[in-house]
């Protein structure tokens, strides 16, 4: 469970700094996130759910290896 904790704030921190994508994208991008994080969804279906978000997500996910 830890270390599930961690790849999300990981994730999280990588799209706030994220420079391609636009505040609106963040914003909308961290709210999904803290809300699966509330619901416990499964940390796998995290990479799946956000790429469906937006495609520019992809180079986040796979430079802390989600993907």
């Amino acid at each position: 469970m830890k270390a599930h904790q961690e790849k999300v704030e990981k994730l999280e921190k990588a799209v706030k700094e994220a420079e391609h994508l636009t505040p609106e994208e963040k914003s909308m991008t961290l709210e999904k996130i803290a809300e699966w994080k509330l619901e416990d969804k499964a940390f796998s279906l995290l990479p799946l759910e956000l790429e469906k978000l937006s495609g520019k997500i992809v180079p986040i996910l796979e430079e802390i290896g989600l993907l």
